[in-house]
């Protein structure tokens, strides 16, 4: 899920950093992030709550593309 791979560049943590954050495993959350596996709707709703965006948003806008524009406020709170 190309999404939660950018998203968690661009706040520079890494996968186990972002693991924990969620209360998963550090293996189940890297599977998610290169498509080996989908996570259930809990863990999209975590993973969209931690980065302020909508689950819809997370899993059918290109985030890439709004992270990439200038003035994007995606991603510009404190974590």
């Amino acid at each position: 899920m190309e999404n939660i791979k950018c998203l968690r560049a661009k706040i520079r943590r890494s996968q186990r950093q972002l693991a924990n954050d969620l209360g998963i495993t550090r293996t189940r959350y890297s599977k998610y992030e290169y498509g080996m596996a989908e996570p259930p709707i809990e863990i999209l709703v975590k993973i969209a709550k931690y980065y302020g965006v909508s689950v819809d948003e997370l899993i059918s806008v290109d985030l890439r593309h709004i992270i990439l524009q200038e003035g994007s406020n995606l991603l510009e709170r404190e974590l």
